[in-house]
């Protein structure tokens, strides 16, 4: 059970949890490793030997749970991935976005530290004096499980008490046992202490199930624990733990905020860089000559359908009064990504997406709403959490592909115009406006914004003063640049610089937001354009589509896009100015238009466009099922190949030990039926028992045994084969009697009571 905690602590580690899929693996593993190591432990003397079966035992389940779908591929690919799993998996829990996806490579790791600690926990119970020893596995384990989850934040603080109850129950238990049969030891540790005698070799006596001679009516009794030592000593463990528990409460690490962290020393080498700034790239990939296919995306739809009409490449939310960057940590992640800043939708759907990769476009991926899962990939990919952005760690391929779920926002009107600005920690970050703001630039967003009532009123303004292709065309030739002297020039300067393209209106929107207290950033994507739909929800996407827009976060929303640039005109280049012409006006001259505009997909933001969420629980809920009936069927099985091998073993051996045997078979089976199996019982006070339980023909079958064994025990002379046979004929009659009085629904209770195998009292 000690052990079994420390499993829940290190499932917190995965998504789910310990009700999760790595808990089906995690707590079957200890399950699995207590009770090898209790039967190792007992049956086997040399330590190393009983190393090397932990060790076996390890390897075959970590192989059998884990990689079991690799042995189609061969031996050499399912080694070389248990290889790399086992060298790496320490590294990549240090780097993994929390809470990860229970992976084969990451559940390995802490699937042989429980088994370690588990197995090694029992062995040294079966196996040495100490009332410490037992618990130390667990202990340690727990505390690796502990530096690993402390990224998580969460506290513990209620499972530790737990476990340091189970410690010192277990101490004062192993203490009241030991210090009756004057073995008691604190921390002293003797693998190689083994039973003075086997406990299937020796004799019994006629009213108990002692396995040896001297242990008979004439022998030595076996100490029972002391009442008193344990009627002390338990009130004190759980008090103990209780007072710790909660003085701990009080300590700054209680709450899980304040570990040491040894994530903080890693710094895992994922270096994602662009040589140019991807807002000043959406120009060049308009201007070039001929469109590029970068990939194929294929969007859950319902009706034709999609949740989104863009797709986003990379966030800019860090302006320094020059240009607007990218400025965020990149993490490896399993298939689960882990949670960000806080800004992530709280309504909408769950929209899946496949990516299939045409041509190589940078190190940024596609993605949309707030990324949840991935699953698929065939690239070595890295995720920011606050910002929601992919990326490649190494130069993508054509035909690399990856499914990605995401959480996209799908607010209703309604909730959007009573929306407010969100606020915080989480926003703070998005509010930050460098010195030197030009003061031409906020007396605009005060004139734009400040006469509106709701904040979305006030947003809703400011884009459509920036759609105003009378005082702000789209112009493909547009002055580069988004810095304050740019914006300024480009929103209060003459008519000639009164022109600009994405990069300039998306920077400006952002700006003058944050001037009024919108949280707010840069998305640079692509726009999904229904000529390039070959199927519903499936999308070419070219180099042409490339765009940037900004995007406001919204308490309780998320993350909302606005185009303040008018998207019929990205390839507009229209003549300059002139005196006794004004854009837009009656003398103006007609606008070029170097490509077609882009025709967005119809939305539809109500529809359950998601799935891909519902396939991971089920596949979680499958396997616990799955884990569920496997335990239903092995522990039944388990319990009647146990008896079986103890019965085969008790006809072996000298014939007073084939008749100790046979008493200790028929005790069993009437144990099964509710005769007690006290050591403490006579043979004449079990012959009562099964008469009162059972009938008078079951108890003249157990009377009958009765004297054989006690002659076998105290008689002068050795019994002989003859003997032998005789007391197990009378054993099989006893089984027989019992057998044909039960019913059938008897018989099988009988037959997986786990009872027999249990340590005699």
């Amino acid at each position: 059970m000690l052990v079994a905690l420390v499993a829940v602590a290190f499932a917190t580690f995965f998504t789910g949890g310990p009700t999760g899929g790595a808990g089906v693996v995690l707590l079957p593993a200890v399950v699995l490793a207590s009770a090898l190591g209790c039967l190792a432990g007992a049956r086997l003397r040399a330590g190393w030997l009983v190393g090397l079966v932990g060790l076996i035992g390890a390897l075959l389940f970590s192989v059998l749970a884990l990689f079991a779908a690799r042995f189609g591929d061969g031996l050499s690919a399912l080694s070389s991935e248990f290889g790399s799993a086992a060298r790496d998996g320490w590294a990549r829990m240090l780097t993994v976005g929390l809470p990860a996806h229970p992976d084969a490579d990451l559940l390995l790791i802490p699937v042989l530290a429980l088994w370690l600690a588990a197995f090694a926990a029992a062995v040294l119970t079966v196996r040495t004096d100490s009332v410490l020893a037992p618990v130390l596995p667990a202990i340690v384990g727990y505390v690796v499980a502990l530096l690993l989850v402390a990224a998580r934040g969460r506290s513990l603080l209620v499972l530790t008490g737990l476990i340091a109850l189970l410690a010192l129950v277990l101490a004062v238990v192993r203490a009241s046992r030991l210090a009756a049969e004057g073995q008691l030891s604190a921390v002293a540790v003797s693998p190689e202490a083994a039973p003075a005698t086997q406990p299937d070799a020796g004799r019994a006596d006629a009213g108990g199930t002692s396995d040896t001679r001297g242990g008979g009516a004439g022998g030595p009794a076996r100490p029972r624990m002391g009442a008193g030592r344990l009627a002390l000593g338990l009130p004190v463990a759980a008090v103990t733990a209780l007072l710790g528990t909660i003085g701990a409460a009080f300590l700054p690490i209680a709450d899980g905020t304040d570990r040491f962290d040894p994530r903080d020393h890693r710094h895992p080498p994922v270096e994602i860089s662009t040589s140019l700034n991807p807002l000043v790239q959406v120009k060049a990939a308009h201007k070039a000559t001929a469109a590029r296919n970068l990939f194929t995306v294929q969007l859950s739809a319902v009706g034709g359908k999609v949740a989104t009409d863009r797709l986003r490449t990379v966030t800019l939310a860090d302006f320094d009064g020059a240009s607007w960057r990218e400025d965020g940590t990149f993490v490896r992640s399993g298939s689960t990504l882990p949670d960000g800043d806080g800004l992530a939708p709280a309504v909408g759907n769950e929209t899946r997406m496949e990516v299939t990769v045409d041509t190589a476009s940078g190190p940024f991926l596609p993605s949309l709403g707030r990324p949840v899962r991935i699953s698929g990939a065939s690239l070595d990919y890295a995720f920011q959490p606050d910002a929601g952005v992919l990326a490649v760690a190494a130069p993508a391929r054509t035909g690399d592909h990856y499914v990605l779920t995401a959480r996209v926002p799908g607010p209703t009107d309604q909730q959007v115009r009573g929306a407010v600005p969100a606020s915080g920690p989480a926003a703070a970050r998005y509010l930050e406006l460098p010195p030197g703001m030009p003061a031409e630039l906020q007396d605009l967003a005060s004139q734009v914004m400040g006469g509106k009532s709701s904040p979305y009123e006030k947003l809703t303004a400011l884009e459509d003063f920036l759609r105003d292709q009378a005082n702000y065309p789209v112009d493909l030739n547009a002055r580069p640049g988004h810095s304050y002297g740019a914006l300024k020039r480009f929103l209060t300067g003459s008519k000639a610089d009164n022109r600009g393209y994405v990069e300039q209106f998306a920077a400006a929107f952002a700006l003058l937001a944050r001037a009024e207290e919108f949280p707010s950033r840069v998305a640079v994507g692509y726009l999904l354009d229904s000529r390039s739909s070959s199927a519903p929800g499936r999308f070419t996407v070219t180099s042409k589509q490339a765009f940037a827009w900004p995007e406001v976060a919204l308490d309780g929303i998320g993350w909302v896009a606005f185009d303040p640039t008018d998207i019929s005109k990205l390839g507009a280049t229209p003549p300059a100015p002139s005196d006794d012409r004004t854009p837009g006006g009656e003398g103006a001259a007609p606008q070029a238009q170097t490509v077609p505009p882009i025709v967005k997909p119809e939305l539809d933001r109500a529809a359950q466009t998601g799935g891909g969420g519902a396939g991971g629980a089920r596949n979680t809920l499958l396997l616990a099922l799955l884990a569920v009936v496997a335990a239903a069927v092995a522990v039944p099985v388990g319990i009647v190949g146990e008896k079986a091998r103890r019965r085969r073993r008790r006809r072996a051996g000298t014939a007073a030990a084939q008749i100790g045997g046979a008493w200790r078979e028929v005790r069993d089976r009437l144990s099964e039926r509710g005769v007690g199996r006290s050591r403490a019982l006579t043979a004449d006070e079990v012959v009562a028992r099964t008469r009162a339980l059972r009938g008078d023909a079951a108890g003249e079958r157990v009377g009958s045994l009765a004297p054989v064994v006690s002659s076998a025990l105290f008689a002068a002379a050795e019994p002989g084969e003859a003997e032998a046979r005789h007391a197990w004929e009378l054993a099989a009659a006893v089984r027989q009697e019992l057998h044909r009085s039960d019913s059938l629904r008897r018989r099988v209770v009988a037959a997986v009571d786990p009872r027999p195998l249990l340590p005699g009292r």
